[in-house]
């Protein structure tokens, strides 16, 4: 009975939604929606990117967020709970089921590997999730923006020179590539540019 009562408000809440706005987009509950772009939520609500001086008075980086939702219910839903959502043909990744911070963060690139910048996980299990400190270690601050990649089971990791050799290891040359260019933790674009490259070997 309490999982017919609870099917009932979600989708209530949802339907509550359609009838706000005509910028909708596609909203994935879980990572295997994602996987095979088979959304099974409509959201009308507006989706913008939050602009500097939200991002001044607030912190955070200039993500997106969903706007206008006046149900503490279904703000939780979205915020918290949703894998992510596709808006104008963009792919978006809610970061709060993987660091418990708001927001959604828009992919660079989906791929064999996917990623994308985020904000790093302020909390232990979350750091240690990620890959950001060991399993035995504590917690430590980490700044501002970090590059994450995504795995193709739906992994996710804190991107560092030592995750994407490990990542792009079986392409010999490469790698070879990769070792000459002795990349540091700051060195994201690079980063990805090299898993771009992977994922084109792939295809």
């Amino acid at each position: 009975m309490k999982l017919i009562l609870t099917t009932i408000i979600t989708t209530a809440f949802f339907t509550n939604a359609i009838c706000q706005s005509q910028n909708s987009s596609k909203g994935f509950r879980s990572f295997e929606e994602f996987k095979i772009r088979q959304a099974s939520l409509t959201i009308n609500y507006p989706f913008i990117q939050r602009t500097e001086g939200n991002v001044f008075m607030k912190g955070g980086i200039t993500n997106y967020i969903f706007k206008k939702i006046k149900s503490k219910e279904l703000i939780t839903q979205i915020e918290q709970e949703l894998w992510g959502v596709e808006y104008n043909g963009e792919f978006y990744i809610n970061a709060y089921p993987y660091s418990k911070i708001k927001g959604y963060n828009k992919f660079e690139e989906i791929g064999f590997y996917s990623y994308f910048i985020g904000e790093p996980a302020r909390t232990l299990d979350e750091q240690r999730s990620l890959g950001i400190v060991g399993k035995d270690d504590p917690l430590t601050s980490v700044c501002c923006k970090v590059g994450y990649v995504m795995q193709q089971d739906g992994t996710i990791k804190l991107l560092s020179p030592t995750i994407c050799r490990e990542l792009i290891s079986d392409n010999p040359e490469l790698l070879a590539e990769f070792d000459n260019a002795n990349l540091k933790m700051e060195n994201v674009p690079e980063m990805f540019a090299f898993l771009k490259r992977y994922n084109e070997a792939k295809e």
